[in-house]
């Protein structure tokens, strides 16, 4: 069966949308609250990063419709992203260490469209990921997050990139 997962879409300048995919842990009554949280903050920490507008999110079997303006900054553009990298840190699925994670150490991405590449340093195209909004990011990944095997990911870097479409 699948993993969970979350959405959220993202709108440029030109109405352009892309979207952010994250794979999650089970959902269920219990642990849905805490789901719910951990993606509000994910969303305010892309926000943070990103100059689009977040257009809507999703999971499972709900869909939001966060916000259908076109942002007002031209820079705003999908194909300019944020490239997450992140690595499974979950060598075994059991205490016993009897179940083995066959994505632990495997390296996956995701990417954020609409990248603020005002955030970076000068002369950089990695943002700071241990401090400000790149700490933010990070950790609202890592508690929101799984590998598509079900892990727990460890961010390895965020760096700008440029896609076309």
């Amino acid at each position: 069966m699948p993993l969970p997962s979350h959405s959220l879409t993202i709108v440029d300048y030109n109405g352009e949308t892309s979207r952010t995919g994250l794979n999650l842990g089970p959902i269920t009554a219990g642990t849905l609250p805490g789901t719910l949280t951990a993606i509000a903050n994910w969303r305010a920490a892309v926000g943070a990063v990103i100059l689009g507008n977040q257009r809507s999110d999703r999971l499972i079997a709900y869909q939001s419709n966060l916000n259908t303006a076109l942002p007002t900054d031209p820079n705003a553009q999908v194909e300019r992203k944020w490239k997450l990298t992140y690595v499974d840190n979950t060598e075994f699925f059991d205490v016993l260490e009897a179940i083995p994670n066959a994505g632990y150490g495997k390296f996956f991405e995701i990417e954020i469209a609409t990248a603020n590449a005002d955030l970076l340093e000068d002369n950089q195209e990695f943002l700071d990921i241990n401090a400000g909004v790149g700490a933010d990011l990070v950790d609202a990944f890592e508690a929101l997050a799984k590998s598509p095997y079900g892990g727990v990911p460890q961010v390895y870097s965020v760096e700008l990139v440029g896609r076309t479409r």
